[in-house]
């Protein structure tokens, strides 16, 4: 009985051993694998935040893209008012130098006729008023 224990012992202590050295050696690997997951998370972190930002300045180019499209447009359609423009100040100009004189001479003719009825000022208007400004 002796004889069939002892191999049996021998066999159990070398499996204790081959145990604990695969335990140390999976340790090993376990850290090995939680440090190299720590430097992915790390790594991973700077280029989500990367991303992100890219993405900010991309959705910032496209606003001002947007924007400056809506200038041209805008500096196009005001450029073709140019002429027009000129034209009316030089009209506006033109009005503010007679103006005045418009205002005195329609004031005039309101508190001129504005004792008489329809048919005077009608005639005054059509006989007298009109050919003497012309």
């Amino acid at each position: 009985m002796f004889i069939s224990v002892e191999p049996k012992k021998a066999a159990v202590a070398e499996a204790k051993d081959t145990l604990a050295a695969a335990n140390t050696k999976k340790a090993e690997v376990d850290a090995l694998v939680a440090d190299l997951n720590a430097k992915l998370q790390v790594l991973l972190d700077a280029y989500n935040k990367a991303m992100d930002e890219k993405n900010a300045a991309l959705a910032e180019a496209q606003k001002c893209e947007t924007k400056l499209n809506l200038a041209q447009r805008l500096v196009s359609a005001l450029g073709t008012e140019l002429e027009r423009w000129s034209q009316s100040i030089i009209d506006l100009t033109e009005y503010l130098k007679v103006i005045i004189g418009d205002v005195l001479l329609a004031s005039a003719f309101v508190s001129y006729v504005g004792p008489f009825n329809k048919k005077f000022r009608d005639m005054i208007i059509k006989d007298n008023f009109v050919e003497f400004f012309k």
